[in-house]
């Protein structure tokens, strides 16, 4: 019997941790919400994995309205810093450092959800913080994790469902959402749409030859280091021929691969370093604010990851390299990947949502009970990146029926506009509306272009990399448009 009733509570322990949590919120923001918000751990395919949530219901028709996941990237970077940063009911602006009700808020006409991903950022918990994560493995887990969010909201089970997100999201959102298109189980996701903003998406265009154009178009770098840049750094072998390279106005092929790369490579990043490359734009605080921001670490594991990334990829350009220039001796084929990059830094990391997280009264109302978890806007995890041009090329096409925007602020450094541009024309599609101003008010906010085979591109004129913080009115008037379909 006893042996018997030991079964019985192991198998309800068993039951208890395999069921989501769902805890309501009290009062997390002051008077300045009166809304509800619940908060509480997924699980995922992977024992001892949870992913934490924030879900916030619409403030208008929260019983019909669709229900849209919000992402940020890194990799390893919180989705709860777009919450209180961008698209929530009370933010709080860069390095305003207090709390404001948000006009723009995404959740006016959505249902909104945000969920800290892969397991081990912010408050998601890992059985294994060495994890080497692969995004099939982080859309995997995330999948898992939004079908047991509808287990403790099963009125929201069937409901329209969209994902937006920014930066490294452009490709977490195209992996997860060719694992919900592709699922073929019985508790289908509804997947409606993904909205993707500043995203990474294809390496060859999006990473380092776009950041030092932006810097060139805007001043930060000389027309002789462009010129020089373009001369002696490997870019595109694979896109054109040595004879194309010489007719071409647009010329990244390296006619002369040298060492002064690096030389080149410092002189740029020297040149766009303390400005915020995330917003050109944006002031830097005062050095002496060091309470509110660490001047020496700007977004410093996401700044880790990418350059990681970056190095690889020119590894990969100078095999290339290698194929296109056979008869260089051995010297000469060391030469043309020197391991360097031009990503700067930057003015400094605003640590006021740090603060806030991790005070005992804050963890306690979001129902964090293991208070050693200490939350981090962004997590150094040991993550393999891709890009996501795929998911335009081929999985988009087999489903006309989800819309696919990619929006992005004209003052981002990091993943430009002019990037995003050149990766669409990639793909070759045909304009179906063509590149129109649209308005917030009497004023230009930006422009739009509509593809044939569905694709939306949307500008953000005056935002950088955090488009909803930037330009609130404006990326509110985009996701309305979103939502019905049509162009802002």
């Amino acid at each position: 019997m006893e042996k018997y009733f030991c079964f019985l509570i192991l198998i309800s322990l068993l039951n208890l941790s395999s069921q989501a949590t769902r805890n309501k919120v009290e009062n997390l923001f002051g008077n300045l919400y009166d809304g509800s918000i619940y908060s509480g751990y997924l699980n995922t395919k992977i024992n001892g994995n949870e992913l934490f949530y924030i879900y916030i219901p619409s403030q208008s028709m929260p019983e019909t309205d669709p229900l849209m996941l919000w992402l940020n990237g890194g990799p390893g970077c919180s989705s709860l810093f777009g919450m209180l940063a961008e698209i929530g009911p009370v933010i709080s602006g860069n390095f305003e450092a207090e709390f404001k009700v948000n006009p723009y808020s995404w959740n006016k006409n959505a249902n909104l959800l945000f969920i800290e991903q892969p397991a081990g950022v912010g408050f998601s918990k890992t059985s294994n913080p060495h994890y080497l994560w692969k995004d099939d493995d982080t859309a995997e887990n995330l999948l898992a994790g939004v079908k047991d969010f509808f287990t403790v909201f099963p009125t929201l089970k069937g409901r329209p469902f969209y994902i937006s997100g920014e930066s490294y999201a452009g490709v977490y959102i195209p992996f997860l959402a060719t694992h919900m298109l592709e699922d073929k189980s019985t508790d289908k996701v509804n997947l409606k749409g993904v909205l993707i903003g500043n995203g990474l998406t294809d390496f060859d265009t999006d990473v380092e030859r776009s950041m030092v154009e932006f810097g060139f178009h805007h001043g930060m770098i000389s027309v002789e280091t462009y010129n020089n840049f373009k001369r002696n750094c490997p870019h595109r072998p694979d896109e054109l021929t040595p004879e194309e390279d010489e007719q071409s106005n647009d010329s990244f092929y390296p006619r002369n691969v040298t060492q002064k790369c690096n030389e080149i490579r410092e002189i740029i990043r020297d040149n766009l370093g303390g400005s915020d490359i995330y917003g050109i734009y944006r002031l830097c605080p005062s050095r002496s604010r060091t309470t509110l921001y660490d001047p020496f670490n700007l977004k410093n594991h996401e700044k880790l990851s990418m350059k990681r990334t970056i190095l690889e990829k020119l590894r990969q350009y100078k095999i290339k390299q290698m194929e296109s220039y056979p008869n260089l001796n051995k010297e000469q084929l060391e030469a043309l990947e020197p391991e360097d990059d031009v990503w700067p830094n930057g003015c400094g990391e605003d640590l006021f949502f740090d603060r806030f997280l991790n005070e005992d009264e804050t963890k306690k109302k979001l129902a964090v009970y293991n208070t050693s978890i200490e939350w981090s806007q962004c997590f150094g995890v040991n993550y393999e990146m891709s890009d996501s041009f795929k998911f335009y090329s081929q999985t988009m096409l087999e489903h006309p029926d989800v819309q696919v925007w990619v929006f992005s602020g004209t003052e981002d450094g990091v993943l430009p506009t002019l990037g995003t541009m050149r990766w669409i024309n990639k793909l070759g599609f045909t304009v179906e509306t063509k590149w129109k101003k649209y308005y917030v008010g009497d004023q230009i906010a930006g422009y739009a272009q509509k593809y044939k085979e569905g694709l939306v591109i949307v500008t953000v004129k005056g935002a950088g990399h955090m488009v909803p913080q930037d330009q609130g009115a404006s990326a509110y008037n985009m996701v309305t448009a979103f939502f019905k379909g049509v162009l802002p």
